[in-house]
């Protein structure tokens, strides 16, 4: 089925507004879980459980459900697995014992994963080429969005009417997300693989294993970030409201370097994961002496930058060098080292902070970030894209 430049241009917007829903009932259920759990008495082991578990059945649907993107009707996996997604994020508000919580958090890892791999997928399939690097930074910009607002305006909800209520008010976004899609999306184009998936296919994701390797060190920065920083910050003394309003402003600066993410994708792999690199490694630093709410936020923002940087970066290197008959897998892939990353830094960090304190997790994190301008400086020999 031919679709229109202009067409496909309306289906974008269309799918970046199911993407901002999506990801504001996800982003923020993951971000505020932890804080959840603080009330609910867990300490850094149970947090970093929390994101571990989570993430751990992240890394698998990512690859399960990537391969299914090549060989399904991408539109209605997206649809199947939101709704169910819908009613998991909705049940967290009933548990109220650390251990069922980390069980279902789980779940909400499989269709996060769902979710990320499909949307992305879908970005990418739908662009015209000549548009793609801009339709990547769309879709960066319509998730962080979600993830900017859903944050603070969840903490308030939740210090006001109770984190049931937040999770049901997050449910139905999600619900409202699937609406607009089977409304909008659903009736007008259906998208399969152009081939299926076979060993020659997955051979050509073979040279862009560096590119997954560049992820890990970052990674596992942003499970710390998701899993434990929230309810760290809780522990220290700041209200739900003030956590929420930290993260909104760290994604906040995030969501701007997205915006100006086709000028650090011009300036290549080597600088930009360089600058990457230092604004982590000085963040970290900063973050792990700070003890008033500024301190805390200044090297937020330089987290929030940073990340902003790595994320469109790779995921347009990506994109651009994958063949088009295995552009499901290769971006399961990319999620799949996500949650690799995101499954290694809780489950270390919580352990790290228990028994060494919070200050040491966030000094060794400082030290990972600087293994990445070495990997990049490698990747950065092959930045021409491939043509298919």
């Amino acid at each position: 089925m031919t679709i229109a430049i202009d067409e496909r241009v309306r289906l974008l917007r269309v799918l970046y507004a199911t993407i901002f829903l999506t990801s504001t009932g996800f982003g923020t259920a993951t971000f505020l879980t932890p804080v959840y759990a603080s009330g609910l008495g867990a300490d850094y082991v149970s947090l970093g459980l929390i994101g571990a578990a989570r993430n751990l059945v992240y890394t698998v649907g990512t690859l399960t459900v990537g391969y299914l993107l090549d060989r399904f009707e991408r539109v209605k996996i997206y649809m199947v697995f939101m709704t169910i997604g819908a009613v998991v994020v909705a049940l967290l508000g009933a548990v109220e014992n650390v251990t069922y919580l980390i069980l279902l958090n789980s779940l909400v890892g499989l269709f996060s994963a769902s979710f990320w791999v499909t949307a992305s997928t879908l970005t990418v399939d739908i662009s015209p080429s000549e548009i793609l690097t801009k339709s990547i930074s769309y879709y960066n910009l319509s998730w962080i969005l979600g993830f900017t607002v859903g944050p603070y305006f969840g903490g308030l909800i939740s210090d006001a009417f109770g984190f049931k209520a937040l999770f049901i008010i997050l449910s139905a976004l999600i619900i409202s997300s699937v609406a607009l899609s089977s409304i909008r999306i659903r009736p007008i184009i259906q998208l399969r693989s152009r081939g299926s998936t076979n060993i020659a296919n997955l051979g050509s994701l073979k040279g862009l294993a560096l590119a997954y390797i560049i992820l890990i060190p970052f990674t596992i920065l942003l499970g710390i970030y998701m899993a434990i920083v929230p309810g760290y910050l809780k522990i220290v003394g700041f209200s739900s409201a003030l956590v929420g309003l930290l993260l909104t402003v760290t994604n906040g600066f995030r969501g701007l370097a997205f915006y100006n993410s086709e000028w650090f994708v011009s300036k290549g792999i080597r600088r930009s994961v360089t600058m990457a690199s230092l604004l982590f490694f000085t963040g970290m630093t900063m973050f792990s002496v700070a003890k008033s709410t500024l301190e805390y936020a200044i090297p937020l923002i330089m987290y929030g930058v940073a990340s902003g940087i790595m994320t469109p970066l790779m995921l347009d290197y990506i994109a651009k060098r994958c063949e088009k008959s295995a552009l499901g897998t290769a971006m399961g892939v990319h999620e799949g080292v996500y949650g690799l990353g995101m499954l290694i830094g809780p489950m270390a960090g919580g352990s790290i902070a228990e028994s060494y304190g919070p200050s040491t997790l966030y000094q060794l994190l400082a030290a990972i970030a600087l293994t990445m301008p070495f990997i990049a400086w490698i990747l950065g020999k092959n930045e021409m894209p491939i043509s298919s």
